[in-house]
């Protein structure tokens, strides 16, 4: 059966109230009526259809329990899983004529369908429609992830060079390389980001640093390196060093330096929602030093 009750729907969301009647099973609506996109669409379902099972995966796998059963926390057809046996799917696109509850923003978020189980196990689902802010609307895992690492403060090195940025090295000299290492250079950092029943927890720390030397080549360090000390020396770092084949300082350019840029790669591990995966943010930092040749002086 196929109802449109336009003269008073919008009276309905206005108030925020719920537009559709529980809909029970998954028949398809009749046509010329799409539940999915138009709110002001009022179907009544009397054949229940081929049951659903909250069981059945799909979308985002396991990790979200109900009732002491572990269910799906994302379903193709459903959304996202919003707590009580319930999901929840955005309207797409969202009805210009249906106005937000009083007090909500249209901007901060979105008409949707709110579908749920009758029981655990049942196949039997009530589907009305519900208005839900942007904070409380799931995302996928991995979108939960990107929220989460936009909380972190991933810098980059906190480099230490020798020769000393103000010093002079030499061509042929050994270059030391190393970060400090801190938990913003090198971690371990730890965020986690929540909306409706999914919450992923991430935790990143560095890997490696490639250091772009300025002249053409680059050094990949897979540590934070060695801090130079005087007693060690003209001896090379075992652990992240360079040696300029060429001088920075030229007749032509008396003042000549080589940009030394570190970029620092970070391996973000994400667990939640019955998933993992690992993001591959960077950050960078530079500093400059100046290289000269090694003057002989003869008797």
């Amino acid at each position: 059966m196929l109802t449109r009750w336009r003269d008073w729907a919008a009276v309905i969301l206005a108030a925020g109230l719920i537009l559709a009647t529980p809909a029970v099973g998954r028949a398809d609506p009749p046509a010329g009526c799409d539940k999915t996109t138009d709110p002001l669409c009022q179907i009544e379902e009397t054949d229940p259809g081929t049951p659903g099972n909250p069981n059945k995966g799909g979308g985002g796998g396991g990790g979200c329990t109900w009732s002491g059963k572990t269910i799906p926390c994302s379903d193709p057809d459903y959304g996202y899983y919003v707590g009580g046996g319930c999901y929840w799917k955005a309207l797409v696109p969202q009805p210009k004529d249906a106005e937000p509850p009083p007090g909500k923003d249209r901007a901060k978020g979105q008409w949707g369908v709110r579908s749920c189980y009758t029981a655990p196990g049942s196949g039997e689902v009530a589907q009305v429609y519900q208005w839900l802010d942007d904070g409380a609307i799931a995302s996928t895992p991995e979108e939960l992830a990107e929220r989460a690492l936009a909380k972190l403060k991933l810098r980059g090195a906190q480099i230490g060079v020798a020769p000393e940025p103000g010093g002079k090295g030499a061509v042929g000299l050994p270059v030391w390389l190393w970060t400090a290492v801190t938990a913003g250079t090198w971690g371990p950092q730890r965020a986690s980001e929540a909306a409706g029943a999914i919450t992923v927890s991430i935790e990143a720390k560095a890997h490696t640093i490639v250091w772009d030397m300025g002249d053409g080549h680059s050094v990949t360090c897979n540590n934070p390196g060695t801090r130079y000390e005087a007693k060690y020396g003209l001896a090379e770092s075992a652990a992240c060093g360079y040696k300029y084949p060429r001088p920075s300082i030229t007749a032509a350019n008396p003042g000549g330096r080589y940009t030394i840029t570190a970029t620092t790669h970070w391996r973000v591990v994400w667990s939640g929602g019955g998933q993992t995966g690992v993001l591959t943010p960077t950050s960078q930092s530079q500093t400059t030093v100046q290289i000269g040749e090694i003057q002989v002086v003869k008797k």
